[in-house]
């Protein structure tokens, strides 16, 4: 993130000369694809972004810029397609940065900054309550911090808090202790991995849950930490070195351990032979979080484990991988227009029934909420789940 405002406006004016106005991100902007008013393309945010921060029309700040500025998932996908290479989601970042800098904050990210300070996860639930999802685990007990394990589970705020995605956990321990591996969650001492922070514009908030969750997680001894949340994923990842100064090198080196999705280490698992899946006769296809995918770069883990199940038909969406569409679930943009985020997720889904499938999986909770969502108010013949709930599914637990 830029230090100061002249950091910030030098930035703006060297993108604005950059981008040739081509109108490629355009056509491939979730957003834009709902709205069709030009200020709401990337494009146009940084032609406003130039008047206002370049040109020093502050009294342009407005309520309705505001707005515009937060109509986005940062899914990555108009970075991806630019001609010019203009890094855009790192921009839209350091915009909502100028916003909270400038005591403009939207209200809901300022109400999402007060319940992380007060719970340590984005839930008004206390957050010594993390692992109530384990509660109808009656055949083992979650191992709450084992020092030396190999693995460390970061289980992350969605699936501790929200019971509907309480299936989404439990499958990935129970995976876990069908492979016979040696693992641990944090419990209580799991905060928030500060993802939703950074989007709101709040990076040094988010910077003092990311020292508590990397000393926690060292003082474990483990060799790696895998998460199924695609977000906590990318931020373990990029954002923890970034935000702390420890990047310059591969994160295992800096962070002191490996750090995984889920669908790459339990694709290890799949090769090692330590979990063998059975026949499965539905045909399948795969929604690429953004945070997992285009903005992290995982791709073929979560392919490798559906292609591992005998008898399943996978099938692709039309766009996928690098080009896939955004889920409408990122950003936080259902706290700005919940409205809008719904129309991006039925487009999703539609494209999912278009692809002959019957199941539409995901490798992140917030995809699989949105999108789940968006099929049953569509009413569409579509059931959408977490990879790790189709997995343990097909599982021989003999």
């Amino acid at each position: 993130m830029p230090k100061t405002k002249t950091d910030l406006e030098e930035r703006i004016a060297r993108t604005s000369y950059v981008c040739g106005r081509c109108g490629s991100c355009r056509s491939v902007c979730p957003v834009y694809q709902e709205i069709k008013w030009e200020s709401s393309s990337p494009r146009g945010k940084i032609a406003l972004a130039k008047d206002i921060f370049v040109k020093h029309k502050s009294d342009k700040i407005t309520e309705s810029y505001t707005q515009r500025l937060l109509e986005c998932t940062l899914c990555g996908r108009c970075e991806e397609i630019c001609a010019a290479d203009v890094h855009t989601r790192v921009l839209w970042l350091d915009l909502r940065e100028s916003l909270r800098e400038t005591g403009r904050l939207h209200p809901n990210f300022q109400r999402l900054g007060e319940q992380v300070a007060s719970t340590h996860n984005i839930s008004p639930t206390a957050n010594e309550f993390r692992l109530d999802w384990t509660v109808d685990l009656d055949d083992f007990e979650v191992p709450e911090g084992k020092v030396e394990s190999e693995v460390a589970y970061f289980v992350g705020c969605v699936s501790s808090f929200y019971p509907q995605l309480a299936d989404i956990p439990q499958s990935i321990v129970k995976i876990l202790e069908q492979a016979q591996a040696s693992y641990t969650v944090l419990g209580g001492e799991e905060w928030c991995c500060g993802f939703p922070l950074i989007s709101a514009g709040m990076s040094g908030e988010a910077r003092k849950l990311a020292g508590h969750n990397i000393e926690k997680v060292r003082a474990l001894g483990v060799k790696t930490l895998i998460t199924g949340c695609a977000s906590c994923f990318h931020t373990w990842s990029k954002e923890y070195p970034r935000l702390l100064g420890e990047a310059g090198g591969e994160v295992e080196k800096e962070l002191g351990f490996e750090v995984l999705h889920v669908t790459e280490y339990f694709a290890r698992l799949l090769r090692e032979k330590r979990l063998m899946p059975v026949s499965m006769a539905e045909t399948v296809t795969y929604h690429d979080p953004c945070d997992l995918g285009r903005n992290s770069g995982v791709y073929e883990a979560p392919r490798e484990i559906l292609l591992s199940i005998p008898g399943l038909e996978y099938v692709e969406m039309f766009r996928n991988r690098e080009s896939a569409d955004c889920c409408g679930g990122g950003g936080n943009l259902q706290m700005v227009d919940s409205a809008l985020s719904q129309a991006i997720a039925t487009r999703r889904v539609g494209a999912a029934v278009e692809s002959g499938a019957s199941i539409l999986v995901s490798a992140c909770q917030q995809c699989v909420q949105t999108l789940r969502e968006a099929a049953r108010k569509e009413r569409l013949p579509l059931e959408v789940r977490d990879i790790t709930e189709l997995l343990w599914e097909v599982l021989d637990r003999k």
